[in-house]
């Protein structure tokens, strides 16, 4: 099982200081992280945590969740989106969709896995890589006929992310 680091914070007023969980306090101020597979039990808790916050769902489930919130959603890939990630990273907020200099994204033809059928999931995906990107329907099908792998730079100019975030250290998101 992870901890979740604490650290100490002595708010102006209070005469000890307390020790927080890093990972609450985040979320608590709608900084969410997804850092492995998005599998069902992962989804599960990035849904509840949105939820919770009044904001964003295992794929196609984020995705719907994610255009019904009436917040914007900022997407950042810190290393690597591939799969469904790259869909969600994709699917973000316009202008907000930010990945880091040496970000790693792929698109693929959907897996299985999808509750969607097949046919009915691959189109659905391929449209919504289309709308977001500009690019026509026919080139994001052939891209995701094989694992095709982009770095930040790429990524920008196929346009799955808008921005290029962390070259200097003073940057913000």
């Amino acid at each position: 099982m992870l901890v979740s680091p604490r650290v100490p914070i002595r708010l102006p007023g209070d005469e000890e200081t307390s020790w927080v969980d890093l990972t609450e306090q985040l979320n608590r101020n709608r900084i969410l992280f997804l850092c492995e597979e998005l599998d069902t039990d992962i989804s599960n808790d990035i849904i509840g945590l949105m939820l919770y916050l009044g904001e964003i769902i295992n794929g196609m489930s984020m995705y719907n969740v994610m255009q019904f919130v009436p917040t914007a959603v900022s997407t950042i890939c810190l290393g690597m989106a591939t799969s469904m990630a790259s869909y969600i990273l994709v699917e973000g907020e316009y202008k907000k969709h930010v990945a880091f200099p040496h970000a790693s994204i792929m698109i693929h033809q959907p897996s299985a896995t999808l509750t969607l059928s097949d046919e009915n999931g691959r189109e659905t995906v391929t449209r919504g890589y289309s709308e977001r990107t500009g690019k026509p329907l026919w080139i994001i099908s052939q891209d995701m006929e094989r694992d095709f792998s982009m770095s930040a730079t790429e990524a920008k100019a196929y346009g799955i992310v808008d921005l290029i975030k962390g070259t200097s250290k003073k940057q913000n998101i």
